[in-house]
């Protein structure tokens, strides 16, 4: 009995150690995030605080064959700016919602990116390039000087997803039951 447990407690433990670590790590392994916010940077410009960020789409097969078949894709980035330390309570200073989608174009054989609130496209030639160009977001305003009380640390709340809503309607039944449209990036926070 005490050969046993001298084992145990010498040879068993770091074996032990190291099966508990990879089961803890599995699921982030096997499962990666279909989009991922890489980097965010905020800055303040004339009274006005914007903000820069890349974000990485890993689109899955179903979703790319839709969008070689015609299918919009429309990507929201919801952003929240909170006091830092805020209760779960308090309102967000500022929530704002932001769309851009694409789309491929059979004729042309483009890729295009929209920005919705600005009414602005580019055209791409690949659809690498335009996956790519879809998560460079540059100088989007995020909050006005005058919103923010002077003295208070502040930080944003970024996530960016697939709108399952803009799909077309006899997509959108599927979308919902299938986890290949259920793309989304976690909550990821900066400070302002």
């Amino acid at each position: 009995m005490a050969s046993t447990m001298r084992y145990w407690k010498s040879g068993a433990e770091p074996l032990m150690r190291t099966l508990l670590l990879l089961t803890a790590m599995l699921p982030g392994l096997l499962w990666a995030e279909p989009i991922v916010i890489q980097q965010v940077e905020t800055r303040q410009q004339d009274n006005r605080y914007l903000l820069d960020a890349t974000i990485h789409f890993e689109f899955n097969k179903t979703v790319l064959e839709a969008l070689e078949h015609g299918v919009p894709l429309t990507i929201e980035l919801q952003l929240q700016v909170a006091r830092i330390g805020a209760w779960f309570w308090e309102p967000d200073v500022v929530s704002l919602q932001r769309y851009r989608v694409l789309r491929f174009h059979a004729l042309t054989q483009l890729y295009e990116i929209q920005d919705l609130e600005h009414n602005h496209s580019q055209s791409f030639a690949t659809r690498d390039i335009a996956i790519a160009a879809l998560g460079e977001i540059h100088s989007l305003p995020v909050a006005d000087r005058r919103q923010l009380a002077a003295g208070v640390r502040y930080e944003i709340k970024i996530r960016a997803s697939l709108d399952i809503e803009s799909l077309p309607l006899t997509l959108r039944p599927l979308a919902y039951l299938t986890p290949d449209w259920n793309l989304s990036s976690r909550w990821r926070r900066y400070p302002l």
